[in-house]
């Protein structure tokens, strides 16, 4: 690999992968105590749980990704790795979206946002009074919208 030499890069990644391993075991230990909460507010707690399995998720989707990494960074044996490289360039590049999916769809706000402004989309397309496919959404209490079916009342 043209550039930097090996300790550089040995320096660079690998407290990268440590920080990531860590953080893998901190987020297992962290969801094996979520049976037992200090916390006594269900809404938090559903909040904390399903957060907590996410980042869980997103620990370990990153220490996947940087396994390619390190082994594409370092230059094992000095044997051809061009694809390594290659395939972790690609999980690294899509780690975005992969955070976006795990963290926001993950989260009840998230999704009430995104609903809400959809919602929103579809008050300013159909602005007539006849057709607004929003008044089936009922704002409830505070933290979901509810789709009411006047058929099955």
């Amino acid at each position: 690999m043209v550039g930097p030499t090996r300790a550089l890069r040995c320096s660079l990644a690998c407290p990268l992968f440590f920080i990531s391993v860590a953080s893998l075991i901190w987020s297992v230990v962290i969801c094996c105590n979520l049976t037992t909460p200090q916390i006594k507010r269900e809404e938090v707690v559903k909040e904390l749980n399903c957060s907590t399995k996410m980042l869980c998720f997103l620990s370990m989707a990153f220490t996947g990704i940087w396994i390619p990494g390190l082994v594409a960074w370092l230059e094992l044996d000095k044997v051809n790795l061009r694809g390594w490289r290659k395939l972790f360039q690609i999980f690294n590049s899509w780690m975005g979206v992969c955070i976006v999916l795990l963290l926001g769809v993950g989260s009840r706000h998230f999704r009430n946002a995104v609903l809400l402004k959809y919602i929103n989309y579809l008050k300013k397309l159909f602005h007539s009074n006849e057709v607004n496919p929003s008044s089936r959404f009922v704002y409830t209490n505070g933290y979901r919208f509810e789709y009411k079916n006047y058929y099955y009342q």
